[in-house]
């Protein structure tokens, strides 16, 4: 791909260029990085890839991208973002077909937090994803976020390159703000669960019983293993929903049924957001990422994120903030593909799921 290289530097040098003598008052096109000359130079680049790449529809709107791993008909994609109509699921193939697709196992919170769902199609002979280790994709390395199309749906460069991370270490993995509202806050990570520091005005929490430094240890039947774990369930929930809470006080334990509330408005919304950059409403807690600059839509992740030779360095999981956008990397991928085929993790229908946000 030294062609794409040469056009890449050359529209570069020539946009600073152009913008160092004439100083435009406005903005042209062409010197924007998703401009039509960067576009066009990445369409080689994205032309092989977008074959494997398929858009996943959930109750007929489009919801991710999907990436063909196995030519029979397998395919990985975003679980959160079709979980709420996980058996209304459906993909359009490059060539506009469109095909039901079974959620065959998902790799969600419980199960590793790699946010991934394996999708099954009745199709054959199918163009398959061609990957390359992340560690090539280095700092300041150009990758394509990849569509059906023949552009790529967006462009940019490695802004920190592959990272391990420990439970706990990156920020919730589910940030609703329109879900039900437990109404605790200072929460700290206590054995065997999440600790109460205070509680907000008004608290269904508090209303129902709970009380300052009580360890909230379960919630609608799944354990609470810190704080992040708390936010994510709850998250899942809408305003009304009753669900079942149980705290250690002491040397005791106590049940408490709480209906949750509306979180109350001081406490809604994200500023990124109201600043105009729609984020994935999961976005963390996932055990290794590439992040890249490119600036992928929500709707957009669960596709092919490649480097200058069409390979994929990783699959796209979340937009996370104005110029974040995180990848699993591909080697955290393909040990699990083998698991996910089998379907040893097969969705449940549960609470969570039942009343997942819309």
């Amino acid at each position: 791909m030294k062609c794409v290289r040469r056009i890449l530097v050359l529209a570069l040098l020539l946009t600073f260029a152009g913008t160092a003598v004439s100083q435009p008052t406005k903005v042209n096109p062409n010197d924007m990085r998703n401009g039509p000359k960067i576009v066009q130079a990445f369409r080689s680049v994205v032309a092989k890839p977008s074959e494997y790449t398929v858009r996943v529809l959930a109750d007929n709107k489009e919801v991710a991208f999907g990436t063909i791993v196995e030519p029979d008909g397998w395919i990985i994609t975003k679980w959160s973002e079709i979980e709420a109509n996980k058996d209304k699921v459906t993909v359009k193939l490059k060539d506009g077909k469109v095909l039901k697709a079974e959620v065959r196992s998902v790799q969600d919170d419980k199960d590793g937090a790699y946010d991934l769902a394996m999708l099954k199609i009745d199709a054959k002979g199918l163009p398959t994803v061609q990957w390359r280790p992340s560690k090539e994709a280095t700092v300041g390395k150009w990758v394509a976020s990849v569509g059906t199309g023949a552009d790529p749906v967006a462009i940019g460069v490695v802004s920190v390159a592959t990272r391990k991370y420990k439970a706990g270490d990156q920020g919730p993995k589910i940030d609703n703000f329109k879900a039900g509202f437990l109404g605790v806050g200072n929460l700290t990570e206590a054995m065997g669960g999440a600790k109460i520091g205070s509680f907000p005005k008004p608290s269904p929490a508090e209303k129902a019983g709970l009380k300052v430094n009580d360890i909230i240890y379960e919630i609608a039947g799944r354990r609470i293993l810190d704080t992040e774990s708390l936010i994510n369930i709850v998250g899942r929930f809408k305003p009304g929903d009753k669900v079942l809470v149980k705290v250690k006080r002491g040397d005791e334990e106590k049940e408490f049924d709480i209906t949750l509330g509306t979180r109350p408005k001081e406490l809604q919304g994200n500023p990124q957001e109201r600043m105009g950059t729609r984020l994935s409403t999961r976005r963390g807690g996932f055990p290794a990422i590439i992040q890249h600059d490119s600036g992928i839509r929500p709707d957009d992740c669960g596709g092919p994120l490649v480097d200058l030779d069409g390979k994929t360095v990783g699959i796209n999981i979340a937009r996370a903030g104005r110029t974040e956008s995180y990848a699993i990397p591909s080697e955290d991928i393909q040990p699990l593909l083998s698991e996910l085929k089998s379907g040893k993790l097969a969705p449940k229908d549960d609470p969570l799921t039942d009343t997942a946000p819309q």
